[in-house]
């Protein structure tokens, strides 16, 4: 099992562990895409949080691609969370 921050979510390296059969968790950098995705999840985060006045996380996973640099769609799961600071996305490819 390999894990790493975003700097290391490159197709090369995602390559070479689905070749020889290394699970991995990377990050994702947050985009607008991503955003967009998760929109409804984020959402929900907020309305939970509103709720309860606690801090809210929302899980869900969608198959994910990038328009250029990855070779084929991968696992994605997100976090959307929402606190008494605002909301925050987040995002890990996974094998």
């Amino acid at each position: 099992m390999l894990r790493a921050d975003s700097g290391f979510c490159r197709e090369e390296l995602m390559g070479w562990c689905e070749h020889n059969r290394v699970d991995y968790v990377f990050g994702l950098h947050r985009n607008q895409r991503l955003r967009r995705i998760i929109g409804r999840q984020m959402h929900e985060a907020q309305m939970l949080h509103q709720a309860t006045g606690k801090a809210a996380r929302i899980f869900t996973e969608f198959d994910y691609r990038t328009h250029k640099s990855w070779s084929r769609p991968r696992r994605v799961v997100a976090k959307a969370k929402y606190f008494d600071k605002g909301g925050t996305p987040a995002s890990s490819s996974l094998r």
